[in-house]
């Protein structure tokens, strides 16, 4: 099930066949930007869509800039690059998961704004974003913050590694 589709808006939802399943049992959406974090954030998403046996959504928000080559460009005219770059490399841990039923949207919007949409349309299981903030007044991005507070679907921020190694020495 591994493919890329792009879409201007989410999924249109309808009723919900996994009622009574436990989480839901809809699938594990995680956004990806090609950073270090939100490959981090796959890696976990991954783990958790096969633990609780559901479909992985990857999705990237399209909006006025993204990162291609550690460049921010404007996104638009380079919906077929970041197509590509979803598919063959932000996505590449997942093309031999031979278990894992997964695909990969490019949607129009803000990152915050698209997981909330794709989790709330397909009623997502757990909508899981990385966290970039760094400092101690900031420890969760701007998109993290946005979808904790405002998601009505659970929710699992991923911290960098370095926040991880931190916590573990105490």
């Amino acid at each position: 099930m591994s493919e890329v589709n792009s879409s201007s808006e989410a999924t249109e939802g309808g009723t919900d066949p996994t009622e009574g399943q436990p989480f839901g049992g809809g699938p594990v959406v995680v956004g990806v930007d090609g950073s270090s974090n939100a490959q981090r954030a796959l890696a976990i998403a991954a783990s958790l869509a096969s633990a609780i046996n559901v479909d992985l959504v990857v999705c990237h928000a399209l909006g006025l800039m993204t990162l291609i080559d550690g460049e921010h460009v404007p996104s638009e005219g380079h919906r077929t690059d970041i197509e590509r770059l979803l598919r063959d490399e932000w996505c590449a841990t997942l093309h031999g998961e031979n278990q894992l039923r997964w695909r990969a949207d490019v949607v129009d919007g803000s990152p915050a704004s698209v997981l909330m949409a794709l989790g709330h349309d397909l009623q997502a299981s757990l909508v899981v974003v990385g966290s970039r903030g760094t400092g101690d007044e900031l420890l969760l991005g701007s998109t993290s913050h946005h979808v904790v507070h405002h998601c009505d679907r659970p929710v699992v921020v991923v911290p960098p590694e370095d926040r991880a190694e931190d916590s573990k020495r105490g």
